[in-house]
């Protein structure tokens, strides 16, 4: 009878998390090279989160204060390792095969003493594993190859770049926190926007990093989400298309737009046309910020989306933007915006969040940071957007945000 209490207690948890575990959403078509393949069941995917938290939370309290500070103190050790690893192109040369440092030095033209120290440190931390003096590249470390599936190569590039690092520096030491600055302004005495106009090789690895995302947020949002299957999908500021690309696979009987800078459209109109999605899909020119509306074609829209886009801004921008959406918006249309809303997730997930928030502050422009739901419904009813607002919880670290325009 003993034995069988915890059984049932178990069962007890699990049958409760299946019975409250929202229903998720399918969308009409579900192609082979689907992002929802990554998605996992709601109940496994609380379970898992739940595991991680309980886990997690046991070992942080089970070590001595000393030894956390430290590992806050070193965690940017962490970071270089895996950004010399990767920039270095050490995980491209054992992907093939397993190699020695000995040969992976001679391949790659690096000094070997030194590359065989950051190796051994790749395996401590999972990026590498070795086996009679060879190492081979992990689950982790494939995800940093060029050409991988997903790859996250450009996404560590760019966190790690050398023009990041004064930024985040420039916070604390660099009058940021006595000015109000962002801490790019400070460093580099522009916005990050203007460092990249000027910078076509950081904006492209900015790119990319965005790019990395792409696939599993939209796998997210897909399994979160109904769109209208006849309706018209717009995204604004979504760069090149790749996700309204993604959203048109599972919505074959819908059209879709993106809206974005005018040096940015030309490619994405030609995205469009190289994946054969010329005649419903396009894109348009334009620049939410400026004193001009939006074009009179956003006025087909049955949704809009905002991913990635309100966190970049300050209140004021982001209320602009807003306004000029609900300004060309029919009646009826709905807007979703995607993002890292605070404090709907467990402590871990926020801490993650806490620290994108900090990245806004070092990164964009003054004033852009990551918001809570109240945040949201605050800049929404600002903007003259007087709906009630809807969390959308995702299986995810990002989660919806739904208004009625």
């Amino acid at each position: 009878m003993l034995m069988s209490l915890p059984v049932l207690a178990i069962a007890v948890l699990v049958g409760y998390i299946a019975g409250t575990s929202p229903a998720g959403v399918s969308p009409p078509l579900v192609p082979g090279a689907s992002p929802l393949a990554e998605v996992p069941p709601w109940p496994i995917f609380r379970i898992a989160v739940g595991l991680n938290e309980m886990l997690r939370g046991a070992a942080e309290a089970t070590t001595l204060p000393k030894v956390r500070v430290i590992d806050l103190a070193t965690a940017r050790f962490h970071s270089q390792v895996i950004h010399i690893l990767t920039k270095n192109d050490v995980f491209e040369a054992v992907s093939a095969a397993s190699l020695t440092c000995a040969a992976t030095a001679a391949q790659l033209k690096l000094h070997e003493p030194f590359l065989c120290r950051l190796m051994d440190a790749g395996v401590t931390l999972g990026l590498l594993s070795k086996s009679d003096g060879k190492f081979a590249t992990t689950d982790m470390s494939a995800l940093l190859l060029r050409d991988a599936e997903g790859s996250l190569k450009s996404l560590v590039l760019m966190i790690n770049n050398e023009y990041q690092h004064p930024a985040w520096d420039a916070i604390g030491t660099g009058g940021s926190l006595r000015t109000g600055k962002s801490g790019f302004e400070v460093a580099h005495g522009m916005p990050v926007w203007d460092y990249y106009a000027g910078h076509p090789e950081a904006e492209a690895e900015f790119d990319g990093a965005m790019t990395s995302f792409t696939g599993p947020a939209t796998g997210s949002i897909l399994a979160s989400y109904a769109f209208p299957p006849n309706g018209t999908i717009c995204d604004v500021g979504g760069s090149v298309g790749g996700t309204l690309k993604l959203l048109l696979d599972h919505y074959p009987t819908a059209s879709g737009i993106v809206f974005d800078r005018p040096t940015v459209i030309e490619r994405t109109n030609e995205a469009f046309a190289a994946a054969g999605l010329a005649a419903r899909a396009k894109g348009l020119a334009g620049d939410f910020l400026a004193d001009s509306s939006l074009p009179s074609g956003l006025a087909t829209c049955d949704v809009f989306i905002l991913k990635y886009i309100l966190h970049d801004w300050d209140d004021a921008s982001s209320r602009t933007i807003l306004k000029k959406i609900k300004a060309v918006a029919k009646p009826g249309a709905r807007l979703a915006v995607v993002e890292h809303v605070l404090g709907v997730s467990g402590p871990f997930m926020e801490r993650a969040k806490a620290m994108m928030d900090i990245n806004m502050m070092a990164s964009n422009p003054s004033g852009a940071k990551e918001r809570s739901v109240a945040e949201y419904e605050a800049l929404f009813a600002a903007a003259g957007i007087t709906a009630p607002a809807t969390l959308i919880p995702m299986r995810d670290i990002l989660s919806i945000v739904e208004v009625a325009l």
